[in-house]
């Protein structure tokens, strides 16, 4: 009898021995399943007794559900400047990784250097990247719905440039073996990208952060 008051009383106390709960992560569509971000949080959830359960969506829509918090809980991976876009999220303050925001073009010889130089081009920039709209205010572009869209766009010659996810763009292409197309460098920008929880789930932020420290390389703080 004692014995079975001690275990009950180790599974309500351990998140690890406890059943575990689901919780549900907007993620972009044009991520693989295989992504280190998203391996990386089904990691961290678990250790902290959650069952991750990915939801994939356009990147605006993501983000717009996110902060709404009735289908979603969380969001996978933002960058520091999409808080003003997330007000009802919180961020885990520990790095998950980079993104890198990235020009493509059929011409390999194309000159870009800062944001203002897409000013000369057609441009199609991936919906829901924040930090490109910060930076491209005053431009003229178009916004498409997925990298696909932007790829088949950009080969049909309706588009000179397409602005979209560096890492994501390139794995794409090579899995399509698409020709004439080709990455600009250097990258518009590469900047680090944190998890973001709705505030009702507030009292997870800390074994959150807890469990990153543990699982994320020091190179990577």
């Amino acid at each position: 009898m004692r014995f079975l008051v001690f275990c009950l009383f180790c599974i309500g106390f351990c998140p690890a021995l406890a059943a575990e709960r689901d919780i549900t992560v907007g993620a972009s569509n044009n991520l693989p399943a295989d992504h280190p971000s998203i391996v990386l949080m089904q990691q961290v959830y678990q250790q902290c007794g959650y069952n991750m359960v990915l939801i994939v969506m356009p990147l605006e829509r993501s983000a717009h559900e996110s902060n709404k918090g009735h289908i979603l809980d969380a969001e996978l991976s933002r960058t520091a400047e999409a808080a003003e876009i997330l007000p009802n999220m919180l961020r885990i303050d520990v790095p998950i990784g980079y993104v890198r925001i990235t020009a493509f073009s059929r011409d390999p010889q194309l000159q870009i250097n800062h944001w203002q130089d897409l000013s000369a081009f057609r441009v199609d920039v991936l919906r829901g990247i924040y930090l490109a709209k910060i930076n491209m205010q005053g431009l003229v572009y178009t916004e498409v719905n997925s990298v696909s869209q932007a790829i088949q766009r950009l080969l049909s010659d309706r588009t000179d440039v397409v602005v979209a996810l560096g890492d994501e763009t390139e794995k794409l292409l090579k899995q399509q073996a698409t020709q004439g197309i080709y990455t600009i460098t250097p990258d518009l920008a590469k900047t680090q990208i944190y998890h973001y929880v709705h505030q009702r789930h507030a009292a997870l932020v800390p074994q959150l952060e807890a469990a990153l420290r543990q699982l994320v390389q020091p190179a990577q703080l």
